[in-house]
């Protein structure tokens, strides 16, 4: 959910501002209200139910509505607009690209971008003018580090294996929106995100996953390979290494404490079929090993998980 500028109250829409300002900052600090950003508003109640992204949108929509004239979110800020991932905390910075003949001063925790937008790379989403998700994604590819910018690639190109919904973005639109970002500053940067971005990578842990083995040196693995014994279809591997004959899965906490992954079964139920599910793929004669997300962002532990389950490390991607 993208909150609304009717979810916000603002002090400069009161007949005397100053006054009703020195009263929302009173019942701010009595917490009966909760400031978001300079001179915005919203109720305590609301602001609690909300979401991380949801929070960061909310304290975005107040800024963005007290600029004087319209601006272009973009790269973390558009990012929280699609609904792409976001790795490391979402900060209280609202990002915007402007033409480059106006400068790139920030400032009252407004980012300005200085950068080329072509036409094609902007769209309107909730009153706001956007950067579509396949400029959103070189912008990020480009400034934010190897991991996170993976990430949200790795999203924006998900391919859903089931036919249910279709990509963000494809590789072709990808491709286009680089060349007419040309010249751009860190554009073999960008490149090499979009190179090693997958269509098949389907969370934020398994992305991080695959980054952290190219750094180790762990061999390349084939993702979502199919795996069947006499009972019929297994199950889909996150990873899988066909010369070492080993199978990986990550494992993130939503799978068994969100009940919208759980497709109505109990956590219990879960795990048991977590279970199930391992044993037959461990019975088809394969190596298998599992982990976690503190051992995906770490590459000395995954090194170290993946070395046990019998994979050869230093080699180079």
């Amino acid at each position: 959910m993208i909150p609304s500028t009717s979810d916000l109250i603002f002090a400069n829409n009161a007949f005397n501002a100053d006054h009703f300002r020195r009263n929302m900052a009173r019942a701010a600090a009595a917490g009966t209200l909760h400031r978001t950003s300079r001179g915005v508003y919203i109720a305590p109640d609301l602001w609690a139910n909300f979401t991380p992204r949801e929070r960061y949108l909310a304290r975005v929509v107040g800024i963005a509505a007290t600029r004087r004239t319209g601006v272009v979110l973009s790269h973390w800020t558009a990012a929280a607009f699609w609904g792409l991932p976001n790795i490391d905390r979402w900060d209280d910075l609202v990002h915007t690209t402007i033409s480059p003949s106006l400068g790139t001063r920030s400032r009252n925790d407004v980012v300005r971008h200085s950068a080329r937008l072509d036409d094609a790379d902007v769209v309107e989403y909730g009153g706001h003018l956007v950067t579509t998700v396949a400029r959103t994604v070189l912008d990020i590819a480009a400034t934010a580090r190897f991991l996170s910018a993976v990430t949200v690639a790795d999203r924006a190109l998900l391919v859903d294996r089931f036919g249910r919904t279709p990509p963000m973005v494809t590789r072709a639109e990808l491709e286009e929106a680089w060349e007419r970002a040309q010249p751009m500053r860190a554009h073999s940067r960008s490149r090499a995100v979009l190179a090693f971005a997958e269509t098949r990578s389907e969370s934020p842990l398994e992305s991080v996953s695959r980054v952290n083995m190219r750094v180790i040196g762990a061999p390349r693995p084939e993702l979502q390979r199919s795996f069947y014994d006499g009972e019929g279809f297994i199950g889909d591997c996150d990873f899988y290494w066909p010369v070492q004959n080993v199978i990986g899965e990550s494992d993130g906490d939503s799978k068994y404490l969100v009940p919208s992954f759980r497709a109505g079964r109990t956590a219990d139920q879960v795990v048991l079929d977590e279970k199930i599910r391992e044993d037959r793929f461990r019975a088809t004669g394969r190596g298998f090993t599992r982990w976690r997300w503190e051992v995906a962002v770490n590459p000395s532990r995954l090194r170290t998980k993946l070395a046990g389950a019998g994979l050869p490390m230093g080699l180079r991607w």
